[in-house]
């Protein structure tokens, strides 16, 4: 009787495991012709046949038109026509593979490069100079300085090392300039969000984010961690002031005793009156605030409140305290602030090079939903709900295919098109695209089949600059798009392309991955130019930037509950974060091959339907699309 039993991975990051074996080679040895897996795995399915006069070989194996190359279009499907195209933007150096990364990212631990040149030899000596300042403005090797100040001139200063060279020099610049929306470190080389100050994390490396927190005062934009019945101790937490002048040191450093604490209350407090180290003082009970007068007590409107607010989903303020409720679909947890989706295990659809894979957001299982040819990337990806169908964008055969939850059912729906990103109307019953090169949004029905003439209109033409992401909202009969162009923006407009009008025009780089989270009402998106995350109110205001650095190379995004999940392309992962703070990241999935589409496909939506093609097709004989 045999038993078998699989081999546990020992690779590192960016290695994969000869199957059956412990021997682990880097990822771009696969594909590369030459046998570094005993038995051939690594060069089984590559293509073999060189690209045709005329066309150009992507890093994927890929091939497209010459052309194509420097366009300002991923044809590729992995970024490598445009990588090699233009010097790498300020503050990023060119990997010897191609690629530009972030200089940061250098001797970070992590081969952000793939071929590892962002990691020599003389990582080690960048750690052990790390903190030392030998001089100001300018560089040079470690030991032999050139275009040096004297060091006290240095505001901050920080050991970097070549990427080609491998030699360590020093680079000083001046304090950073932070964004509106963030806040400097003390030392001057990072900028967190406002949000983030005195939360009880320190997101400063030098700590300087929660330093002081017991002393804020309550002003916008600035946290009051102790609330008016609560007493602000000189050290430690908050404590309660029926606590202060008891005769008993309850604060760490004893500031709760002392001083004025014999002076009685005669203050003419509304509600109630304590003792204090500084003189008596006015309190309210939990759930209101001093009025500007100091004397009488307002409610707190919870639900209102500046940043994160206490429910995920609907707030109820009541006099002195709130409660939370959820929308249909949901239930609310047990501690009384966050909903979760009832029914079946919400899933994520992620598209990873030739393959579609179905992720458990609970249990984290994979499986493999549909595989294609290892030649053709899977690029931007959406689900039927109504059909059981995945649809996708094939750059290889420049097609829109589908394929049925039920083994056997596929087919083509469109093909000679070129797409961005597609979308599902599940209620109208359309696909939509995008056409970034064209300038387009375009559509077709679900329902239709290629018969050799493409069926499919153009829904809105003229005045787009390049849109890149879109999303969907079939219950109300709208969609949302970003323009990655000149001048980027994000758009809204009816499904008929009527009714169209700016979101947003500021603050933006290039907005490559958009997600709807209609439970909160808020439209996400990630910037691959500005390395943030952005939420907005579907009407464009209540506008929220994130600065996040591992924000590289966004492609699709997705929101379920509490969290936001995101396709990067160049990490070759699927990662997520808190979708209100930033934090809390976690790679989910992380395989050879870029991962691009993804969608967490679920029901829920609190709107009424107003998406007029949903009964009868709308009366049209062939494209119907809604105007609510």
């Amino acid at each position: 009787r045999c038993k078998c039993c699989s081999v546990p991975s020992v690779c590192g990051a960016k290695k994969v495991q000869c199957p059956g074996t412990h021997h682990c080679i880097p990822h771009w040895e696969l594909c590369d012709r030459h046998q570094d897996c005993e038995d051939g795995w690594d060069e089984e399915g590559c293509p073999q046949q060189p690209c045709l006069p005329g066309q150009w070989q992507c890093r994927n194996r890929v091939c497209i038109m010459a052309e194509w190359k420097c366009n300002g279009i991923d044809d590729c499907g992995d970024s490598s026509d445009e990588d090699v195209c233009a010097p790498c933007p300020p503050g990023m150096v060119r990997c010897d593979e191609g690629k530009c990364i972030l200089e940061s990212l250098m001797c970070n631990d992590e081969d952000d490069c793939l071929d590892g040149t962002d990691e020599p030899s003389t990582c080690g000596e960048l750690r052990e100079a790390t903190g030392r300042c030998p001089c100001g403005w300018g560089r040079g090797v470690m030991g032999q300085p050139r275009n040096c100040l004297p060091a006290c001139s240095c505001q901050v200063c920080s050991a970097r090392v070549d990427i080609r060279s491998g030699d360590l020099y020093w680079l000083a610049f001046p304090r950073l300039s932070c964004p509106r929306t963030h806040v400097p470190c003390r030392d001057g080389t990072e900028c967190v969000a406002q949000e983030y100050m005195c939360d009880g994390e320190k997101d400063c490396a030098d700590g300087s984010d929660e330093d002081g927190c017991a002393q804020l005062c309550d002003t916008p934009g600035q946290p009051a961690p102790c609330q008016s019945h609560e007493y602000p101790c000189g050290l430690g937490p908050c404590l309660n002031a029926s606590l202060v002048c008891d005769g008993r040191q309850d604060c760490v450093d004893g500031s709760d005793e002392g001083g004025n604490c014999s002076v009685p209350c005669r203050r003419s407090c509304a509600p109630l009156c304590y003792p204090s180290p500084q003189g008596p003082r006015c309190w309210c009970d939990a759930g209101y605030r001093l009025a500007e007068d100091g004397l009488s007590c307002v409610d707190v409107d919870e639900c209102t409140e500046q940043g994160k607010g206490p429910c995920s989903q609907t707030c109820l303020n009541a006099p002195g305290s709130y409660s939370c409720g959820c929308l249909p679909g949901y239930l609310l947890e047990p501690d009384g602030h966050i909903c979760k989706l009832t029914g079946p295990e919400p899933m994520l659809l992620v598209a990873v090079q030739s393959e579609v894979l179905f992720y458990g957001l609970r249990s984290g299982r994979e499986e493999v939903l549909l595989a294609t040819d290892k030649e053709r990337v899977i690029f931007s990806l959406d689900y039927d709900l109504v059909e059981r169908k995945v649809f996708w964008m094939d750059l290889a055969t420049e097609s829109i295919r589908w394929q049925g939850l039920d083994p056997g059912k596929k087919g083509t729906l469109v093909k000679g098109v070129r797409s961005d990103c597609i979308a599902v109307d599940w209620l109208g019953r359309n696909l939509y695209w995008t056409d970034g090169a064209a300038g387009q949004v375009l559509a077709t029905r679900l329902g239709a089949a290629w018969r050799g003439i493409p069926e499919y209109t153009v829904v809105m033409d003229g005045d787009l600059d390049q849109p890149h992401s879109l999303v969907l909202q079939p219950l109300a009969g709208l969609l949302y798009w970003s323009e990655v162009g000149s001048h980027p923006r994000l758009m809204k407009a009816t499904m008929d392309g009527s009714q169209w009008h700016v979101l947003l025009a500021q603050g933006l780089g290039w907005p490559t991955a958009l997600a709807l989270d209609l439970p909160t009402w808020r439209i996400f998106w990630l910037d691959e130019k500005l390395g943030s995350v952005g939420s907005a109110r579907l009407d464009g205001t209540s506008v929220k930037v994130l600065q996040l650095h591992w924000v590289r190379s966004p492609f699709a995004a997705a929101v379920c509950e509490e969290q936001l999940y995101w396709s990067e392309r160049k990490v070759w992962s699927v990662q997520q974060v808190d979708k209100t703070s930033g934090k809390n990241r976690t790679m989910l999935l992380k395989r050879h091959g870029e991962p691009h589409g993804l969608q967490v496909p679920t029901w829920g939506s609190p709107e009424p339907c107003t998406n007029g093609c949903a009964k009868s097709n709308g009366g049209c004989a062939q494209l119907c699309l809604p105007n609510p």
